[in-house]
């Protein structure tokens, strides 16, 4: 049934969303990942961080620096005040830090491609790892962020308060030609219509199949 229900899903969503690479992508757009590094802290500069903010940051960041090396000659203080539009400036100083270190010690100062080596360092989440395989290296993955799991929790694809947890359900019942898009979709979907205070169920293509919609939403 949940099988059934994720592929029903999929295939309204993947009608009435593009992908990124079909739209403008602010994203893209302004260099976030034109390398596996400038991807990697990207990433880590985007957690609990709306777009706008983590695009300031690595705009200027990036007009610094474009390696492990040179992100670790930063003095502390200046490194922060760089990154400070996004969330959690100071932890993630230490944490991109000490990510290049690991860089340079464990891989040579290459990003390194396996799940395993990226969880292994620091400052690098589940979610930070799989759009990073999905996006970066091309493997099929789907990352769970705020918009997606409270999407797949409201639907009823999921029933968690672990995003780690709502990651390794989707991953499971996700058919593999979906996987390269699935985020895209979701995160769309999330962003746009199934928000977080007031989802807008009147513009919503998926009701037929959601359990928030049939005990709230329709009431």
């Amino acid at each position: 049934m949940a099988q059934k229900k994720v592929e029903q899903l999929y295939e309204i969503l993947s009608k009435t969303y593009l992908t990124f690479k079909e739209v403008e992508n602010e994203w893209e757009d302004n260099g976030l990942s034109s390398t596996p590094f400038k991807s990697l802290v990207s990433v880590m500069l985007s957690t609990m961080t709306h777009t706008k903010r983590v695009i300031k940051a690595a705009n200027a960041l990036y007009a610094e620096v474009s390696t492990p090396q040179e992100l670790l000659h930063l003095p502390d203080e200046h490194l922060t005040e760089l990154i400070r539009p996004v969330a959690h400036y100071n932890r993630k100083t230490q944490h991109l830090k000490e990510m290049c270190r690991q860089l340079l010690e464990r891989h040579g100062g290459e990003v390194p491609h396996t799940r395993a080596e990226l969880l292994a360092l620091q400052g690098v989440g589940r979610k930070c790892v799989d759009i990073m395989m999905n996006f970066t290296f091309g493997a099929p993955a789907i990352a769970v962020d705020t918009h997606v799991f409270r999407v797949l929790n409201r639907v009823g694809i999921v029933h968690t308060e672990s995003q780690v947890v709502a990651a390794d359900e989707i991953n499971r019942l996700t058919p593999d030609r979906f996987k390269q898009h699935a985020h895209e979709w979701l995160i769309q979907h999330g962003g746009k219509v199934c928000i977080a205070r007031k989802p807008k169920c009147d513009e919503c293509p998926l009701t037929q199949l959601c359990d928030y919609y049939q005990h709230v939403g329709a009431a």
